[in-house]
């Protein structure tokens, strides 16, 4: 077996002391009372080595991938394989939920004090979300023909929509006291961006499929680390913390289109021969 066809896995099982050392965080790094970061808080800087050696298998699983960088996208990246339509459709779906509720929640739940441009920006991150989620769904099955200009172009919509997903968190989070609860989020939604651009350049650019493999991995292990151990706090009781609607929304689309990526990454990382 190659290294490289290693990492899908090795993605998801990090994902499960992941999960635990950031439910760890959320229920011991938090005054009750305030919220705010608890003082001499050690979970938080556990869950920062944890990430980081996640993110050094991530590199070494796939530096091999380099030897890709003039494998055509059909052949790299095409595929006509249920598993991977379906998890593209669930992503895609996922999002267009997520994105009607996000607009619902806008219009319904009005943030207060907030800048004439910051509504509007609200508006088109929930429209831009929808149109993403179905470009998601096309992506799929194009990826299952021989690529077009146009359909090239499917590539584009999760770039321009993880780049305004990133912006529309940041603003929300980058003032509030409580920050340490959206860090590991925020560094997700950077690897988001960062894997997204790496697969539209597949097609507009110089291909670095290990680049893909590399942010695909940690932006998974990242993503759903992040809102899985909130989850998991919260089953256990833990209060001090609480996401509003929109922000799990958030961290729901992030989620959402890391299942795409890690689609991606069984796709790239399969054996050639297998085609």
């Amino acid at each position: 077996m190659k290294l490289q066809k290693v990492l899908p896995l090795a993605a998801v099982g990090l994902c499960v002391p992941g999960v635990a050392l950031r439910g760890l965080h959320l229920l011991n790094g938090f005054d009750f009372g305030t919220g705010l970061p608890a003082v001499g808080d050690r979970w938080f800087w556990f869950c920062v080595i944890f990430f980081v050696l996640s993110a050094a298998v991530c590199l070494a699983l796939s530096l091999p991938l380099r030897q890709e960088r003039e494998t055509p996208f059909e052949t790299l990246l095409g595929t006509r394989a249920v598993g991977f339509r379906m998890a593209a459709v669930v992503a895609g779906l996922l999002l267009m939920v997520s994105g009607a509720a996000y607009l619902y929640f806008t219009l319904t739940v009005p943030e207060e004090d907030a800048a004439a441009w910051a509504h509007i920006l609200e508006y088109v991150y929930g429209g831009v979300t929808l149109l993403t989620g179905a470009s998601l769904i096309g992506l799929a099955k194009a990826q299952g023909t021989e690529m077009t200009a146009r359909s090239a172009g499917l590539t584009l919509a999760p770039l321009i929509w993880s780049c305004l997903h990133l912006l529309v968190t940041y603003r929300l989070t980058c003032v509030d006291p409580k920050l340490p609860s959206f860090t590991f989020g925020l560094i997700a939604d950077i690897a988001v961006v960062l894997a997204c651009y790496h697969l539209a350049r597949l097609l507009y650019g110089a291909p670095r499929p290990a680049s893909l493999a590399f942010f695909g991995g940690l932006a998974w292990v990242l993503g759903v680390s992040d809102l899985g151990g909130y989850g998991l706090a919260w089953l256990m009781g833990q209060r001090a913390v609480e996401w509003p609607a929109k922000t799990l929304l958030r961290s729901g689309m992030t989620v959402a289109v890391c299942i795409l990526l890690l689609a991606e990454l069984c796709v790239m990382t399969r054996g050639r021969s297998e085609e």
